[in-house]
Order: C-alpha cells, then structure tokens, then sequence
C-alpha cells in the first residue's frame, strides 16, 4: 500500500506542474484556471508522496508476535535447565569462591551423601581424599586465577571413607558485572580405566621383573655351573692322595696319621656331594635335568639298594631292613631314583639314635603305581616345622645341622625327581617316635 501511494502522488504532483506550466500563457484559454489547479495539484502530489515515505505503526498483530518473552518462557527455561541438571548421569555440583558447596544433582549426592543436606554447604575439601588435598587446594587457587580447570586428576572421598579417582572440569559463573563469583564442576569416576591402566601397568613391572630374574638365574646357574667344575678338580686330587697314603705299603701311617687322612677323605665327600646338590637343584629349577627311563625289576633293585647302604650302618651300628612283595618291571629312571633313596636313607642315618637305630626300606604295587618308602626311630619332626621340610635349606633343628652338616637340598633335590617323574612324595611322622617317607612312582 505504501509503495502504490507513493506512485500516485508522484503522477499527480507531475500533472499540476504541467498544468502550471499551462497556466503561466496568458494568451491560452482559462490560462488563470489552469495555473490554480496546477498549483493544487502539485502541493497535494508532494503530500502524498510524503506521507507515503513515512514508517507506518506497527498493528496490533505485528506487535503480538515481535514481543519480549514472557515470564512464563523463562520459567520453562529455567525447569529445562534444571532437569538437565539434576538429571545428569555426570556428577555436578555448583561452589563459590570459598569452595563452599551450593548446590549438587543428585549423581553426586548417590556418590558422597545419602541426603543433599549431606553436601550442601559444606567445604568441597570435605570430599578430597587426605592424600590429595594439597594437590586440589593447588588446582584450587589456580581455578581462582585463571578461571579455568580442564580434565584435573583427583583422588576423591565418599562418606564412608572410601575414595576413588576422577576427572574435573569447571566452567565459570559470573555476576551481571563480569566478576568471578563461582564455577560448575563436571566430575566423572575413572576408576574402571584407572584400574585398567594400574593392570596394565603392573603387568609390565611384573614383566620387567621376570625377565631381570631370568638374566639372574642365568647368571647364578653360569656360577653354579663353573663353581661345580673348578671344585671337582682339587677334590679329585685330595681323594686320590687320601688312598694312596691309606694304602699301608706306600703311606706307612701310624693309627693317629690314619685317622686323619681318613678325616680329610671323608669330608672331601661331603664337599664334592654339597655341590652336587647345589648343580642338581639348580637344573631341577631350570628344568634342566636328564631323566632316562628304561624298564627294570624292582625286586632286584631293592637287593642293591640294601647292598649300597650298609656300609652307612656299620658306624652307628644300625639295623637296615630292605624289602620288597613285588616283582613288576617298572619303566623309570633307575639312577634318578637311587639318588631319592640315597637322600632319604642319609637323612634317616643322621637322626637316629646311636646303636638302637633302624631304618626299613621297602616297595610295594599300589594301584597303578609303586610305592616306596623309607622308615626310621629317629627323633621326628614337630608339628610346626611339618610345612618347611621340602623347602631349601631345611634342617629339622639348627643344633643337628651343626653337629651333621649337611647342604640343606636333600629333600628338595627327592621332590624335585619324584615329581619329574610323574609321581608324589610325602611324609608321616611323630616327634620322638620317628618319620617315614613314602614316594609312588607310576607303573
């Protein structure tokens, strides 16, 4: 409508400016008519044309719908807000400058409180674990100068004590002038990743850890090795001059020199079979000892183990009693085995009583397997010492390790083959009655 006024009053203004023009020859007929209307015609079009360029008020219906928001919107705005709020599967809560707690969702209450009234103003300190405070009163004061806190670490604590690892993020409240009056943080539980990442991490320790014990145990089986080696030399040669000067034709010794030479024979033994046991546990650990198997009649290798042991009797004089009800061929380590009964037979000589001893060796069939045993009246094992006596280094009473020696590995070194050859070794015994060790070896 504006538009279409402006024109009109365009044409007409142009109309009576012709027609003035008209009126001005006096010599036209009604020349002073003319110039009248000419004159009314145009002042009239410039009015019209002006009134035309003028901003038309606004009508009621523009006015509807261009008005402010009503207090209504703004209350629905602030109950969307507030849902997204409480509702948040994020924990929230709202502190002032002081660090003082002003408001919270309901994720948080569940994680610190049973109550809001629980967490509402009290100190957001109340809730760092006690090994984290320090770190979040940093974080804090750097919040209050730069006004920003991104993804922080820190160790918090529930209401019952316990405490667990977040991540918090704040964003800023200001007054209507600018100013800094507090912040909302986002908190979100890290544990699960935490705990992953710790796994992960311990994993690899443990890892760094097994592969610096292997380069030990490398290293101490290359020592055991060499020291083994070296050792054998020198004892070999104590040994070999230990029966020549037994020899009566060439040592010509009286009973005193005798004694001593015998002396020096005898615990070169000793020597030479603490290393050996030192080398065979050491391949026991290291999975590096040899087992052939090959069949054999178990009868007659219970006749030569009666034959090998009776020379340890006759010092302490004491009775050997071998035998066997079975005549089965067993398919195992023949030497392997000898060795078990060696260690547990020199382990029973040790602790029985002088003169009165005895010990009992004997195999019988058992189901699938054989059964061994090796029986004394020496002077027992406690109770409490029951659990250590396959471990290394065992002696049933530091007095009797004086006074018999003894490398410690014997029983270690006959579970370690009885078990590499697929079978179980076990103990009974009573303090001061005696022990009896049994060990099945499959069939």
């Amino acid at each position: 409508m504006s538009s279409f006024g402006s024109v009109g009053g365009l044409l007409l203004g142009i109309m009576g400016l012709l027609a003035t023009a008209y009126g001005l020859d006096p010599t036209v007929p009604y020349a002073s008519h003319a110039f009248s209307v000419g004159v009314v015609g145009a002042a009239a079009g410039g009015i019209i044309v002006w009134a035309s360029s003028r901003r038309p008020e606004k009508n009621i219906l523009v006015q509807q719908y261009e008005s402010k928001p009503t207090k209504n919107d703004s209350t629905l705005e602030l109950i969307k807000y507030k849902n997204l709020y409480e509702g948040s599967p994020v924990m929230q809560r709202t502190v002032n400058t002081d660090g003082i707690i002003i408001e919270c969702n309901q994720m948080y209450v569940k994680n610190f409180g049973n109550e809001k009234s629980d967490v509402i103003g009290k100190s957001l300190f109340d809730h760092v674990a006690d090994h984290n405070r320090e770190n979040m009163q940093k974080t804090f004061e750097s919040w209050k100068k730069s006004g920003r806190v991104d993804n922080e670490e820190i160790w918090l604590k529930r209401k019952d004590g316990s405490t667990f690892p977040a991540l918090l993020s704040a964003n800023n409240i200001y007054d209507n002038k600018g100013k800094l009056i507090g912040s909302n943080t986002l908190i979100r539980d890290i544990s699960e990743t935490y705990h992953a990442h710790k796994l992960v991490d311990d994993h690899e320790r443990q890892r760094i850890q097994l592969d610096e014990l292997k380069k030990m145990d490398a290293l101490k089986e290359e020592f055991y090795m060499t020291v083994s080696k070296e050792c054998q030399m020198p004892i070999e040669v104590v040994k070999k001059y230990c029966d020549i000067l037994r020899d009566s034709a060439a040592g010509n010794l009286d009973a005193r020199q005798l004694d001593a030479v015998n002396e020096i024979y005898n615990n070169s033994g000793k020597l030479e079979q603490m290393i050996q046991d030192i080398v065979d546990v050491q391949k026991l650990g290291s999975k590096k000892m040899e087992f052939k198997k090959e069949p054999f009649q178990v009868d007659e290798f219970m006749r030569s183990m009666d034959d090998v042991f009776s020379p340890l009797m006759e010092e302490k004089k004491i009775e050997l009693v071998a035998q066997s009800s079975t005549k089965y061929a067993l398919t195992s380590d023949r030497a392997r085995l000898r060795q078990v009964f060696y260690n547990l037979v020199q382990n029973a000589v040790d602790f029985v009583p002088r003169e009165k001893g005895k010990i009992e060796i004997a195999a019988r069939e058992e189901g699938n397997s054989v059964l061994f045993h090796v029986r004394d009246n020496g002077i027992g094992i406690s109770e409490k010492r029951k659990e250590s006596v396959f471990k290394k280094f065992y002696q049933v009473d530091l007095s009797f390790k004086r006074k018999y020696g003894g490398s410690g590995f014997g029983l270690v070194i006959c579970k370690g083959i009885v078990e590499n050859l697929g079978g179980k070794i076990w103990f009974e015994s009573k303090e001061a009655e005696g022990t009896t060790f049994y060990f099945s070896i499959p069939k």
